[in-house]
């Protein structure tokens, strides 16, 4: 199988192997509805859906198992984990936990380059946030926020908050990143957790950690219940239908 000339029209940011092309279009599809918790996916079907070849197609389901969203069922392919308003709750809870002690600490032992490094990083970010820049702004804002958590030198805490919270990620980056009227908003978030930094205030930076922790949250949920994304009544299914390839908002 090969993957259809209209996914591959344009050039996917940083280059992205296939694999990972293939693992963002099926996120995309659990979050659009195409896919259902309980739904039993099976490596033929996949390549058929995406017009990919075998190999590809398990190292996707490989990662997305190792993230939670789905289960392996032996040699009978996988199952689509359900991802519940509680569940999403919970990981924020650990999320917001977490994060607002590592930017506490990250306030007490910043140096004068961590800080200059972070707030260029902001700007970077900003200016893709600005841009609709999509997946690139989502790898930027990940790629921020470890830079901050990294200061603290809690790799224990780092290593819970990765395990943890990948499946949340993985659902919000199918929403295809950030949305015009939030655009400004998760700047201003950002801008005061670098103030606080800045001014090495460790409350501060804790509290605006909180407060963009939680807002996310609350983002997040709202797009899932527009969009009717909290299916607790779907019946496990098997099988998908063809489709023309990896769709090009997935890239």
């Amino acid at each position: 199988m090969r993957v259809s000339s209209k996914s591959l029209a344009s050039v996917p940011p940083l280059n992205e192997p296939v694999y990972l092309r293939v693992k963002r279009a099926i996120v995309a599809d659990l979050v659009s509805g195409e896919f259902l918790p309980g739904m039993h996916l099976t490596i033929d079907t996949l390549t058929t859906r995406y017009g990919v070849s075998h190999m590809p197609i398990r190292e996707a389901l490989r990662q997305l198992e190792g993230e939670g969203i789905l289960i392996s069922l032996a040699h009978r392919g996988f199952k689509i984990e359900s991802v519940t308003e509680d569940y999403i709750r919970n990981i924020y809870d650990i999320r917001v936990g977490i994060e607002s002690l590592l930017a506490h600490r990250a306030a007490e032992l910043a140096t004068d380059e961590d800080i200059r490094d972070i707030r260029q990083l902001h700007e970077t970010l900003s200016a893709l946030i600005r841009s609709g820049g999509g997946v690139p702004a989502a790898l930027e804002n990940v790629k921020f926020h470890k830079r901050i958590y990294a200061i603290a030198r809690n790799p224990e805490a780092e290593l819970i908050l990765e395990g943890r919270t990948r499946v949340v990620r993985s659902v919000g980056d199918g929403f295809g990143g950030y949305t015009p009227d939030v655009f400004e908003t998760v700047i201003a978030e950002h801008e005061k957790m670098v103030v606080a930094l800045e001014r090495k205030d460790p409350k501060a930076a804790g509290d605006a950690v909180f407060d963009h922790v939680t807002a996310a949250r609350d983002r997040l949920l709202a797009k899932m219940a527009e969009t009717h994304r909290f299916t607790s009544d779907a019946a496990p299914q098997t099988g998908t239908q063809p489709s023309q390839g990896i769709p090009d908002q997935t890239l």
